[in-house]
């Protein structure tokens, strides 16, 4: 079994870390991503099972980023997760429907953001199985 690829787009390298070390910990491998620039080529590079996707960057909305993720075929199917300091209803309902998995808010708990990965992976695995 390989070990699942998550890629973390994001502008705070702390969160990067953080996230690295709590995933890592629990057997997933981490492509980090400062902020949004070329988002759509690292994806294709990566090839990641899950993303990770902060919507609060200086360079574009992380929304505009999942609508891109969502709508291209090569990518559609990558489950994401919001992980925000934003807890505005629009951004939640847009990130719904725009089809991300979770939508959590920083500060968060680990076992929550592990909660999440873990049934978005499952999900994906689930959808590959069928599919």
């Amino acid at each position: 079994m390989h070990r699942k690829k998550i890629l973390v787009i994001d502008d705070e390298p702390a969160v990067h870390r953080l996230l690295q070390i709590i995933l890592e910990v629990e057997g997933f491998d981490i492509v980090g991503m400062e902020g949004d620039e070329g988002s759509g080529s690292v994806v294709s590079r990566s090839k990641p099972d899950l993303i990770i996707l902060d919507i609060r960057m200086p360079e574009v909305n992380g929304l505009e980023v999942l609508r891109m993720l969502k709508t291209d075929e090569d990518t559609r199917n990558i489950p994401v997760i919001i992980l925000t300091a934003s807890n505005h209803h629009d951004d939640r309902e847009m990130a719904r429907r725009l089809g991300a998995e979770r939508y959590l808010t920083k500060p968060f708990q680990p076992a929550e953001l592990l909660k999440a990965v873990r049934a978005a992976s499952a999900t994906r695995d689930a959808s590959h199985c069928s599919g």
